[in-house]
């Protein structure tokens, strides 16, 4: 089964606040799924989201090739992992932005995000040689992912332009290198 047929349904009816129709009965009789992963995913909208989470980061991941990290200098190819990954969101972002509103007094599906983002930063950031010792690495982590989460929600509630959030990834950027030396443990 295509994942992304049901990612599209799925956010196609949260858009419009069909929740009805993504109760896991109706998306198994459409979709005939087998997959146990996938059922699980689709319990409910929390778990939607982390699981388009974790196939949006592989495929963010996958997006920045190896000429980017030989041509590019590390903070332009983080700003592209961040800018790369608003631009796969964005044919989806009501759709997102209505299972947050959803779920208004549980912000569960945020530190969902951070953690599936966490995880592949950590990842994105092994592909780099890194050297300086950890508590600066994990130090540099935190700071990207508190810029990651800054920069999400200023995108989920801009207009249908990404030009401010991607300000906004540069700005922070910037003031990360100015203000510190934590882009120094990435050797490219």
């Amino acid at each position: 089964m295509n994942d992304n047929k049901i990612i599209l349904h799925v956010f196609r009816q949260a858009e419009i606040g069909e929740w009805k129709n993504l109760e896991i009965d109706n998306i198994e009789k459409i979709f005939k799924i087998t997959n146990t992963k996938l059922k699980k995913a689709l319990k409910d909208k929390k778990n939607f989201l982390a699981y388009y989470s974790e196939l949006l980061d592989s495929k963010v991941l996958l997006s920045i090739s190896k000429e980017d990290f030989k041509l590019s200098t590390k903070e332009e190819i983080i700003q592209e992992y961040f800018m790369n990954k608003l631009d796969f969101m964005s044919p989806y972002k009501f759709a997102i932005a209505n299972i947050i509103n959803f779920y208004n007094n549980n912000p569960k599906f945020i530190l969902i995000m951070l953690k599936s983002t966490k995880k592949s930063m950590s990842s994105f950031l092994s592909d780099f040689k890194i050297s300086g010792n950890k508590f600066k690495i994990k130090l540099l982590e935190k700071v990207l992912l508190i810029l990651w989460l800054s920069v999400f929600n200023k995108w989920l509630y801009e207009d249908n332009s990404n030009s401010s959030s991607f300000a906004a990834i540069d700005k922070g950027i910037k003031r990360i290198k100015s203000m510190t030396s934590l882009f120094d443990v990435i050797d490219k």
